[in-house]
């Protein structure tokens, strides 16, 4: 069974259109990161995945129910199937025992039972002994561990985050990993979570989809222009601010386009290809990753491209170094 299914979907703020999905499903019991730029839309799809706003036009299913549009008590249900982490959570002014055990409490749960289970919660979090605690006293990597324990105490079927591991200390966010992790591998626990690290994506999850002006692109896709659709003869082009880039033929209009950073093809001399696309640049910066080596060209646009280590060492590259850039316009993707 598909955790959620999306159809049609729509969302407009103030007469303005956030999102616009025609169809997507994201399958139950593993963890799927959302990644995409400021603006994209990532929080908004979150909170109408879980049943805290509610679709312009077309349908949500979750669990094969379709999701409520309007607050009720059937919105309730769903949402007491649903754990919720934001990105910037609220806690009660209270000690961290009784901020973990607040939906146990609403539930009805004993206070003896509360007491077990919160402790054992907090345990999970690497926060066992701060059940006294006082919210006040809380680091930043802290609150979002207490957080996550609140969420994860009363035993949801699913569990949304918004940026969970963004501004916390190296050492929550290792925590915070494990347990979405274990979560997810041990108990089955179906977990989505937005990011703006497609590093830290594919470390945690098993599906990365990416938002970008309020429409999900196939994959994840670091290299987004804007930009308009213009024709020379059979040809099309996508044309930003400062480059002409070739695209798949039969496209009548669009906004968008991205490229994988794996399509791309960087080399020290000039290109001899039979690509679309060529352009040449110089290396403005380079990262070590664990999934390879990103290098960031100024090319007019900014290109991410990820290479091996191997790659990168037999290439000698270096920063202020001219290169070439090259892809075909098939790993243009469109919205």
């Amino acid at each position: 069974m598909s955790l959620y299914t999306l159809e049609a979907l729509r969302f407009a703020f103030a007469e303005q259109m956030v999102l616009d999905i025609p169809n997507l499903t994201i399958a139950e019991g593993q963890i799927t990161a959302l990644t995409g730029p400021n603006g994209s839309g990532k929080t908004t799809l979150l909170m109408l995945l879980g049943a805290l706003l509610w679709p312009s036009s077309g349908r949500i299913l979750y669990r094969g129910r379709t999701l409520p549009t309007s607050e009720g008590r059937e919105a309730d249900t769903i949402r007491r199937e649903i754990g919720f982490v934001m990105q910037s959570p609220y806690l009660f002014r209270a000690s961290v025992a009784r901020n973990v055990g607040y939906g146990l409490a609403v539930r009805g749960v004993s206070k003896k039972d509360r007491l077990h289970h919160v402790h054992e919660a907090l345990q999970g979090v690497g926060l066992e002994g701060f059940e006294t605690r006082p919210h006040h006293a809380l680091s930043g990597g802290e609150i979002q561990r207490v957080a996550l324990a609140r969420a994860l105490v009363t035993a949801p079927r699913t569990l949304l985050l918004d940026e969970p591991l963004a501004n916390v200390d190296a050492g929550s966010r290792a925590i915070i990993e494990r347990v979405l992790i274990n979560e997810s591998r041990q108990h089955g626990l179906s977990v989505l979570f937005t990011t703006h690290d497609l590093d830290q994506a594919h470390r945690i999850a098993d599906e990365v989809l990416t938002l970008n002006a309020g429409s999900v692109i196939e994959g994840p896709m670091e290299n987004i222009y804007h930009g308009a659709i213009y024709r020379d003869g059979a040809n099309c082009f996508f044309q930003t601010a400062q480059l002409t880039i070739a695209i798949p033929p039969g496209y009548e209009s669009c906004r968008t386009v991205a490229i994988s950073p794996e399509a791309i093809r960087i080399g020290i001399e000039k290109e001899n290809t039979n690509a679309h696309n060529v352009f040449r640049g110089r290396i403005i910066a380079m990262r070590d990753r664990d999934i390879g080596v990103e290098v960031t060209v100024d090319a007019g646009e900014t290109f991410m491209i990820r290479i091996t280590g191997d790659a990168y060492r037999s290439m000698d590259l270096r920063l202020g170094q001219e290169v070439s850039l090259a892809f075909q316009a098939e790993a243009v993707r469109l919205s």
